[in-house]
């Protein structure tokens, strides 16, 4: 790919990278690596012949080649992300560097479009909790569509700005911050970023970085851990940044010592260190990533104002509790679009939250009564915890798969079951539809639905 890296960033290369600034600049003239990370409680092993793994996620692969995901089933159903591999060095850091409770307390605060945050969801596996954020309001719709379709209840999107995060003082065991920023380890995947980038933005971002940090660190709870990303060569960005938390909030920036073989390269802070995955040496995009642990104490949390919630009378609650598996695990709240299911051990956590910072969605939606009948919504269909038991199943092969994901009506076989049918592909489930005679009407979400033209 040829591409005219920015003068000014050149310029600095020159200093930065030394000796290596050749291949450095060549590699950011080659193609982008493409790679996904798979959702291992929908799927066992990887779809796609050639791949190879990531190294340091277990369940990471490149691809040979970049498919066309929106005609594959499996995509719409979550079992797998489109993420960039060197961002998956995530799961390394919080399964071998943080020392986390059994039951964390999670926050993504920069969550969209999703890789992070449903990385971090498979981490937890149903355990403890985790709060995916995102200010922006048409990002966050789009990571609360990522965040459900991955399948784990434990999950709270918020739509907040990282100031409104302070007044949770102490709450969370590890916040994830994943700066925005000048975006330079982008350049050979997206060429808007170069157009978009000057020196004076970069200055713009360090600054933006200082300021989301400062304000979302009283959130943290003292030895919580705050794992802090960009996708940037920029030192400003990077280790200047963490340098500068290490004095001003007295953080200590952990050291963190990676196999050799990863090609990574080890970027001195203090007494500690940052990992800079550069596309000349590593098989991924740019990326930048440090560990703080925090050693000063905060204020007590803040107890939670419950709010008094009205109760649906016209549908027993026992009916709302059979579509999730271990019933006695969850609470169950009417809200505006339908009910919604929530593990119940965290409830005092989710008042918390609704009292101070905006709530988007929680848990699974499970859908409402109607007309004497349960209407489905269509989180139920991608939640893990899903009782299938209760719905007949019909799976489509792939052409019929993608019509259904187009919003189509299909014909019904005449020896299914009348009323709400679960549509599956490969046994994965992708969605309902309502069986009303000789034809199936289409529940999958408009606003989700396939726009492309199918092939013949």
């Amino acid at each position: 790919m040829a591409v005219e890296l920015p003068e000014q960033f050149i310029q600095r290369l020159q200093g930065q990278m030394g000796t290596s600034m050749l291949k450095f600049v060549d590699a950011l003239r080659q193609d982008p690596v493409m790679s996904v990370r798979l959702n291992a409680q929908k799927l066992a092993g990887p779809p796609w012949e050639g791949v190879e793994a990531v190294p340091w996620c277990p369940t990471g692969y490149y691809l040979p080649q970049k498919p066309v995901y929106t005609l594959d089933p499996l995509f719409h159903a979550g079992c797998y992300y489109p993420q960039e591999a060197s961002s998956m060095v995530l799961d390394w850091l919080v399964r071998q560097v943080c020392d986390l409770p059994e039951q964390p307390v999670v926050l993504d605060l920069c969550g969209a479009p999703g890789g992070k945050s449903t990385l971090l969801a498979s981490f937890l596996v149903g355990k403890g909790l985790l709060v995916a954020n995102e200010v922006i309001k048409s990002r966050a719709t789009i990571l609360a569509e990522n965040v459900s379709k991955w399948g784990f209840a434990n999950c709270v999107v918020t739509r907040s700005d990282p100031s409104k995060f302070a007044d949770l003082t102490s709450m969370f065991d590890l916040m994830v911050v994943d700066a925005p920023c000048s975006g330079e380890g982008m350049f050979r995947k997206d060429e808007r970023a170069i157009e978009e980038w000057s020196a004076a933005n970069a200055e713009m971002c360090a600054l933006r970085q200082q300021r989301i940090l400062t304000d979302v660190w009283p959130a943290l709870k003292q030895e919580g851990y705050l794992i802090y990303s960009t996708c940037t060569f920029n030192p400003s960005e990077n280790e200047e940044n963490m340098a500068w938390m290490a004095n001003e909030a007295g953080a200590e920036v952990l050291a963190l010592d990676v196999p050799e073989q990863w090609g990574v390269e080890n970027i001195p802070i203090g007494a500690g260190n940052g990992l800079a995955f550069y596309p000349h040496k590593v098989r991924g995009e740019g990326f930048f990533v440090a560990v703080l642990r925090k050693t000063a104490a905060e204020k007590a949390l803040p107890s939670a104002k419950r709010r008094d919630k009205k109760t649906f009378k016209s549908r027993p609650h026992q009916e709302v509790a059979t579509l999730l598996n271990d019933a006695p695990f969850w609470f169950f709240q009417e809200e505006r679009d339908g009910w919604n299911a929530f593990p119940k051990h965290l409830g005092s956590e989710l008042a918390l939250l609704q009292q101070f910072v905006d709530v988007l969605s929680y848990g699974v939606v499970l859908g409402k009564p109607m007309k004497g009948q349960w209407i489905p919504a269509h989180g139920l269909a991608s939640a893990i915890d899903l009782n299938a038991s209760l719905f007949p199943a019909l799976d489509l092969p792939v052409n019929e798969a993608l019509r259904y994901l187009k919003g189509e009506a299909l014909a019904a076989p005449e020896d299914l079951s009348m009323g709400y049918v679960l549509i599956t592909y490969k046994g994965v489930p992708i969605g309902f539809a309502k069986n009303i005679g000789k034809r199936l009407n289409n529940l999958f979400p408009s606003s989700w639905r396939i726009r492309m033209s199918l092939p013949k």
